[in-house]
């Protein structure tokens, strides 16, 4: 069996990348037998797109008039055998850079509609590209619902571009990711969602799984707010919940 080409957007601006952590550990599951090509767009020059529809028209069908980045991102996609969105939630929503990506590809659509065969309109595709689509996320609030709105826009996305959506890793309460032994238990199941995504999909018992809260959504809040109140109160405080968080995990 031939590598099989995994193409990666590292969605978040931070360094290090607790969200990046996730994308990574899913990939190593995945084993060796693949090609990783992982692409940062808040480092990439990619413009937005324009609405010029120069793609569509006749004289230059499929190619974009910006001369960016993102071409770079287009060539690997049209081989790719899985496509994995990795990127924090922000405001309830992709990150800006990441968004922008998303609609650059309007440059896989042709101009036509048609009815498709779950009954709504859509636009054939321009290229034979098939991926597997993975949704990695982390969010700052301890409830898992504040990823609804973005798990049924990325779905959409998939739909409507014949993407293979293969499953979601959604970690919330991602604000206490640093405190020590308190997510290791949902590494190793990201790496699990890894294998699993190399044989179909991620089951939806892993991903429940991943996204189980670590601690009492108020203890969450609290620990939040210690933390960005500092001093050392705040200090103490944050310890203190961290270390009952990873007493009552035991």
């Amino acid at each position: 069996m031939g590598k099989k080409t995994i193409l990666a957007i590292s969605g978040s601006l931070r360094s290090p990348s607790f969200t990046e952590k996730m994308l990574d550990l899913c990939i190593e599951g995945m084993g060796e037998n693949i090609e990783i090509r992982k692409f940062y767009p808040h480092k990439m020059n990619i413009g937005p797109c324009i609405s010029c529809w120069a793609c569509w028209s006749k004289k230059t069908p499929g190619e974009c008039v910006q001369k960016d980045d993102f071409q770079e991102i287009l060539d690997v996609y049209q081989r790719a055998d899985y496509f994995l969105w990795a990127f924090p939630l922000y405001y309830f929503s992709f990150p800006a850079t990441v968004k922008n990506v998303i609609d650059r590809f309007f440059i896989t659509l042709k101009p036509s509609q048609y009815l498709s065969a779950r009954g709504t309109t859509e636009h054939p595709k321009r290229f034979d590209s098939h991926p597997k689509a993975v949704l990695i996320s982390s969010c700052g609030f301890p409830e898992i619902e504040n990823f609804d709105i973005v798990r049924q826009h990325f779905k959409k996305i998939c739909d409507e571009s014949d993407w293979h959506w293969a499953g979601e890793i959604l970690i919330s309460a991602a604000g206490v990711s640093n405190v020590p032994k308190l997510f290791d238990d949902k590494y190793d199941l990201i790496k699990k969602a890894g294998m699993d995504l190399v044989d179909g999909v991620i089951s939806k018992e892993i991903s429940d799984a991943i996204a189980a809260p670590v601690m009492d959504a108020k203890d969450y809040r609290e620990i939040c707010t210690a933390h960005f109140s500092g001093g050392i109160m705040g200090i103490a405080k944050t310890l203190s919940i961290g270390i009952k968080a990873v007493i009552n995990k035991k």
